[in-house]
């Protein structure tokens, strides 16, 4: 059976850098249901503490992050140096700080949303909002 498509490299330097809040850039790449994401964190930025439905891994290429998982009250802290992987189970409560300027790379399985996910909290808020303020003026949603 042939495949639908070919196989693709994405170059660095051709792929649409994402703002994902303050110090946070990303370059994602999806194929199928699987999206791989190249993060460059500044040094004192986080992402948000978050879950999500999919499984996720996040290798660290170069820095130092601290890897936070669990609930409030049951949280585990870890530095991670280069060549740490961090995984990350379905819903589990999690974050990263970049202790140092760093470069990780993440992944995802099947089922996760990238459009929806390359949105920081902000965008995604101020997305809500627009949508609440057409449905009063009886608008259209954008």
């Amino acid at each position: 059976m042939e495949p639908d498509q070919d196989a693709t490299v994405h170059k660095y330097d051709d792929m649409e850098v994402l703002a994902f809040g303050e110090g946070i850039g990303l370059r994602r790449a999806a194929v199928g249901g699987l999206v791989q994401t190249w993060i460059e964190m500044t040094e004192g930025n986080a992402s948000p503490l978050h879950r999500h439905e999919p499984e996720q891994t996040i290798v660290l290429v170069t820095g130092k992050l601290r890897a936070r998982s669990g609930n409030n009250g049951q949280e585990i802290y870890t530095e991670m140096g280069p060549g740490d992987m961090f995984t990350v189970p379905s819903n589990v409560m999690h974050q990263v700080e970049a202790l140092e300027d760093s470069v990780f790379v993440e992944a995802f399985g099947p089922g996760y949303d990238a459009d929806k996910a390359s949105k920081s909290p902000e965008k995604r808020r101020q997305e809500r909002a627009a949508a609440r303020a057409a449905a009063a003026d009886g608008e259209p949603a954008p």
